[in-house]
């Protein structure tokens, strides 16, 4: 990495980091450089320290949360890479209150599983979605069953100035996207649901199960990054792919799956440079038979940052 680190290091001093990760070993797809710098974070003070050294020495920074969702530059990340653990990785439960509190950090799948016990219909919708609390906040994950934005009661982050809060209302929740200001790092939520049907557990845990195997059956075992793009309105990304004929596309070891078109997969040793070529190719067929550029819902990390759409 070709940034001088001496001044940023003195600014982490008593944190829990390392230099040159390689971040590959992190993300599904197996893919990524190193990180300059990463940091795990085990509490608000950490992620506080972490935001002021960054903005002091002008530090690119991104949240690495369970590696899914994410292609990250064969060249890595020449800044901070911030991972969450410790007390922004709990999740705890109050029936009284039908509340689940959990940290940003936390297993997503695990936080799913904990609101379906809970009697909660609308986690079914949850079901499928991998990585941490954070990404599903920040993309408002779910299905037409239901999706996070619908539970949330508060969300607590970090700036570079302290702790703030956002309240339900202060937040839009929309498909794939929230209103959450890019300069915050959500650290934790309080998420309520009015009306649990404890009597309904066995029957959700059922469902839950049926679409567990439905959708394994519908997506690709092959490494990937999960859905390429987002399904643009009314219509959806893996239908308008394959029906322009891109399924089994491939640049070297970078495949369009075969199994579900909205999947770039990786068979072997694809690079980024190769995912993220073969993302563009299907992007511009796309537009030239329908007329329609896919948005990007995978997160581009390092060089490839600037084609966000």
């Amino acid at each position: 990495m070709s940034m001088n680190l001496a001044p940023l290091i003195k600014l982490l001093h008593g944190l829990d980091y390392q230099l040159d990760v390689p971040l590959a070993p992190f993300t599904t797809l197996k893919i990524g450089g190193p990180a300059a710098i990463l940091v795990t974070a085990k509490n608000e003070n950490d992620v506080l320290q972490v935001l002021q050294a960054t903005e002091q020495t002008l530090t690119p920074l991104f949240i690495l949360g369970g590696g899914s969702n994410l292609l990250i530059s064969d060249k890595g990340f020449n800044g901070i890479v911030l991972h969450l653990a410790g007390d922004l990785a709990t999740i705890t439960t109050n029936s009284s209150e039908n509340t689940i509190t959990a940290g940003t950090g936390a297993s997503f799948p695990k936080l799913t599983n904990t609101a379906i016990k809970m009697g909660w219909e609308c986690a079914l919708g949850f079901l499928g979605t991998p990585g941490e609390v954070g990404g599903a906040l920040k993309m408002n994950a779910g299905t037409k069953l239901g999706e996070i934005g619908e539970v949330v009661h508060e969300v607590h982050a970090v700036t570079a100035q302290g702790l703030t809060l956002f309240n339900k209302t202060d937040i839009n929740f929309a498909y794939r996207q929230t209103s959450f200001p890019d300069d915050v790092i959500l650290t934790k939520t309080i998420l309520k649901y009015e009306h649990p049907k404890l009597d309904q557990v066995e029957n959700y845990l059922s469902k839950a199960k049926e679409l567990t195997c439905k959708r394994k059956a519908t997506q690709p075992k092959i490494r990937s990054a999960g859905s390429t793009f987002k399904n643009p309105p009314g219509d959806f990304a893996g239908r308008l792919i394959e029906i322009t004929g891109l399924k089994g596309r491939k640049i070297n070891d970078a495949e369009v799956s075969t199994t579900h078109a909205n999947f770039i997969v990786n068979t072997g040793k694809a690079t980024a440079k190769d995912i993220f070529e073969l993302s563009q190719i299907v992007r511009q067929e796309v537009y030239e038979k329908h007329h329609i550029w896919l948005e990007y819902e995978v997160k581009l990390i390092g060089e490839h940052s600037k084609h966000k759409v």
